[in-house]
């Protein structure tokens, strides 16, 4: 995670293993649900739904007209 010394902030990771290969960047959002409606208008496709890890994070994936990954959290 960076501090971006804001409540906001934002995190990725890298993955070399899979189906996909690249880096993944996580955005903090108030709701999870509008930002994947408003990425579907955009041409994006949901890749993970908004789940919750129990005690942690709610998360949600999805994928922009070009293929990459961008992650959303919930806190």
């Amino acid at each position: 995670m960076v501090d971006t010394q804001t409540e906001r902030g934002f995190g990725g990771g890298v993955s070399g293993d899979g189906a996909y290969r690249g880096v993944t960047v996580y955005v903090r959002v108030d709701d999870l649900q509008k930002f994947l409606d408003k990425a579907e208008i955009l041409r994006g496709k949901t890749v993970t739904p908004p789940m919750e890890v129990p005690g942690v994070v709610k998360l949600a994936m999805f994928s922009d007209s070009e293929g990459n990954l961008i992650g959303m959290v919930e806190c």
